[in-house]
């Protein structure tokens, strides 16, 4: 089966205008994609968030950070309904509130900060990426298990960005040892360079797999039956918006679960250990 493309890629992040909003704010729509099938997928909702923020923003600012809630799981129809409302705009910063709608109500809510690009004022990371094998040794999910009919179609088949984990995924079953700190590689299909459009593709990509490590801590395997990961907020720094033309890696680690809440965190760098992102992710884990 052949993978999607990058043009797939972009008609998915992007977003263009709808009907006017009788309350002041701007209507947007896009698409959806057909898995996973009983929900859209998070990430897509994160990407199409800052895609609807930029296209309301001046030009010159580019998305900086996000803070999203997802309050309803949204149905896939094939397509998406956005309302978006300006919560400040100033010479330097703006900052816009996207809410996906279904039936006309909010099913999902993010801000999202933008701003000018400052390269005079001053920065520094000290974060660095776990030291793991390179991802042309690695294998992608449709080769692990594309015949595996435990695991469902988004999971098993081509993905619109190549997907490599360094360690065993705890999909079918559990892996030991029972660790908490799990790391990925991904690429898009070709380069992007445009920065809203690396941000979308950053957005899209955090939601795929930060709370992975709590079923390997747990012992058990995130597609046995009655397994489920329910997202319910998200945040998200941009620090650098590089050209994307490459391969990713996305460090992903969760040390602390409550009554089933789990709090992960992930760092995504560039393969020569840019810091670019720093995610964080509330999730509702259930085990089978």
């Amino acid at each position: 089966m052949t993978a999607p493309g990058t043009e797939d890629l972009r008609q998915l992040l992007a977003v263009w205008p709808d009907d006017d909003d009788p309350s002041g704010g701007w209507r947007l729509r896009g698409l959806d994609q057909p898995h996973p099938a009983d929900r859209v997928f998070g990430g897509l909702q994160l990407a199409q968030a800052v895609s609807c923020a930029a296209a309301t923003a001046p030009e010159a600012h580019v998305p900086i950070g996000l803070q999203a809630d997802f309050l309803a799981g949204v149905p896939v129809t094939g397509g998406s309904s956005w309302r978006v409302d300006d919560l400040g705009t100033s010479p330097g910063t703006s900052a816009r509130r996207a809410d996906l709608l279904d039936d006309g109500r909010s099913a999902f809510t993010c801000v999202v900060r933008l701003g000018r690009v400052r390269e005079n004022l001053p920065g520094y990371s000290e974060v660095r990426p776990r030291q793991c094998p390179p991802p042309d040794d690695l294998v992608g999910l449709p080769e692990r298990y594309g015949e595996d009919e435990r695991v469902p179609p988004w999971w098993s088949r081509p993905r619109p960005v190549d997907f490599r984990h360094v360690e065993t995924p705890a999909y079918t079953a559990p892996v030991s040892p029972a660790v908490t700190e799990l790391t990925m590689w991904w690429r898009t299909p070709d380069p992007m360079d445009d920065p809203v459009l690396v941000a979308s593709c950053l957005a899209y990509v955090a939601d795929m797999s930060v709370l992975e490590p709590a079923f390997r801590r747990l012992g058990s395997a995130r597609h046995l039956p009655g397994s489920r990961i329910l997202s319910m907020s998200h945040s998200m720094v941009f620090h650098a918006l590089p050209r994307l033309d490459g391969w990713m890696q996305m460090d992903c680690r969760v040390d602390v679960m409550s009554h089933g809440r789990a709090l992960g965190v992930a760092e995504i760098f560039t393969a020569g250990g840019e810091h670019v992102a720093t995610v964080s992710q509330l999730g509702l884990i259930k085990t089978g």
